[in-house]
């Protein structure tokens, strides 16, 4: 599904050339390489940019990481690196309140205007944007709303009546190239939901998941605490992915000047940790069975606003092989080797620290292949 955005990066014997004869601007508006700022940021935590806090181990296998920016600009570079380091192939979104366009290469589909009040919280497309009438574009909208669109054929939108109270609000919509299906996970996370060809309301796969490791009872017994979403994604190779992103709430002061008379709590949301399990074959009553993996190999995964996808480290420069980078309401990457989770924070002198966050949508664009 992956490879097209592949495609859009610069071949690592390009890169490796780049390297030796160009000195890199890491964190310059304009980065050839996004990546690479991400990794040296990851890297060297106690430079001049950031400011790192020391590894706080919560459990024997689950670390947490935070960095901290006290440079603005800095940290605007990084975040732009993370959301924007896979839109480089001409893909654009618009969403305004005329509704949603679509620009790719010589097409531009416009998209009718939704219900007022309608917020878009996820999209996936069939394909990469095309004049073909089966081209399908689908989009998750508050209130676990879910529509479907022909731009160019009906070119209307279609509810799913079913979506409501079925699937998981706060969880991404997938297109599989492999099964030539929509996925979202259900609200309690053991079904699929999907919807293929011309379907107009959603049906649903029976998940059955292997039994965890002994040695993941105690951290598992912990997650109960915090809050879930689950994210199906599908590598290039067609090999699905489900994830399950984990976070509590914590209390933050926010300050509206320097008067401590003045400080105001609040709350916000902070990732702790992923788990994900791997797609196997149909097991007896199950359509699929899911088996829980710290290994996925060479790939990365990118959870954010839009749909979830997979690409091969060697794609990028600065990508780091068996991540989770995950941008949103918070910023950072989730290392499956080592169950290290790093969070961008931003940082100021007499201030309390506050997660680095981005909600406007799309974080990255949709990477869908013909």
């Amino acid at each position: 599904m992956s490879h097209i955005i592949a495609n859009r990066l610069f071949k690592p014997s390009v890169s490796r050339k780049f390297l030796r004869h160009t000195n890199v601007r890491l964190f310059t508006t304009y980065q050839p390489y996004p990546f690479l700022s991400v990794d040296h940021i990851l890297k060297n935590p106690h430079s001049a940019y950031g400011v790192c806090r020391g590894l706080n181990e919560s459990s024997s296998c689950h670390k947490e990481n935070k960095i901290f920016f006290h440079d603005k600009e800095v940290m605007k570079n990084v975040c732009d690196a993370m959301t924007g380091g896979f839109s480089r192939g001409g893909l654009k979104f618009e969403l305004s309140y005329k509704g949603l366009a679509i620009h790719y290469k010589n097409v531009s589909a416009h998209l009718p205007s939704l219900p007022d009040g309608s917020q878009v919280q996820s999209l996936a497309m069939s394909s990469l944007p095309t004049r073909e009438k089966d081209w399908v574009v689908a989009v998750k909208l508050s209130g676990s709303r879910l529509s479907l669109c022909r731009p160019f054929g009906s070119c209307k939108w279609i509810d799913i009546k079913n979506a409501p109270g079925t699937i998981n609000p706060m969880s991404s919509l997938m297109f599989s190239q492999k099964d030539k299906k929509f996925y979202i996970p259900s609200l309690g996370g053991n079904y699929l939901c999907y919807l293929k060809d011309k379907q107009e309301k959603l049906d649903f796969m029976d998940l059955k998941f292997d039994d965890l490791p002994a040695s993941m009872y105690e951290e598992v017994a912990k997650l109960s605490s915090y809050s879930r979403t689950d994210h199906l994604v599908e590598s290039p190779t067609g090999q699905l992915f489900l994830v399950k992103w984990y976070g509590e709430d914590s209390e933050l002061w926010s300050y509206s000047d320097k008067d401590d008379e003045n400080e105001e709590p609040i709350l916000e949301h902070v990732t702790k940790k992923f788990m994900v399990f791997r797609a196997g074959e149909q097991s007896g009553y199950f359509d699929k069975t899911m088996i829980y993996t710290e290994d996925i190999g060479d790939l990365c995964i990118f959870l954010g606003h839009s749909q979830a996808f997979c690409v091969p480290a060697k794609s990028s420069p600065g990508l780091k092989p068996n991540c989770i980078y995950f941008v949103g309401r918070n910023f950072g990457v989730y290392d499956l080797t080592t169950k290290t989770c790093t969070t961008f924070q931003t940082y100021e002198e007499d201030e309390d620290e506050y997660p680095v966050k981005r909600i406007e949508f799309p974080y990255w664009p949709t990477p869908a292949s013909l």
